[in-house]
């Protein structure tokens, strides 16, 4: 439990994009979405039994909730800067010809 509010702290350097606001990032708008909807999930199975298909659904959320932070955010803060790189490069040469 302890290692879910840590992973926050780590957050800073775990976000390599360019850009900070996600107002201008659509990949992220749609994982944060996704982080939501798992957080809710994630909140409704704390009230549940400890039974069979909680348990595993709890399991799988918990994972989410970690690779959000230590894999989805990295992958794609690398995506979006490449396409703005991509973008960018795309723009120098068509004001060149």
């Amino acid at each position: 439990m302890f290692g879910a509010l840590l992973i926050l702290i780590a957050l800073p350097v775990l976000d390599i994009s360019r850009i900070r606001s996600s107002a201008f990032r659509p990949i992220m708008k749609v994982m944060y979405w996704f982080f939501i909807i798992n957080f809710l999930i994630l909140l409704w199975l704390g009230g549940q039994h400890v039974e069979e298909p909680y348990i595993i659904l709890g399991q799988v959320c918990t994972a989410f909730y970690f690779l959000y932070f230590l894999l989805f955010i990295p992958v794609i803060g690398l995506i979006e800067n490449t396409l703005i790189d991509i973008a960018i490069n795309n723009e120098k040469e068509t004001e060149y010809k």
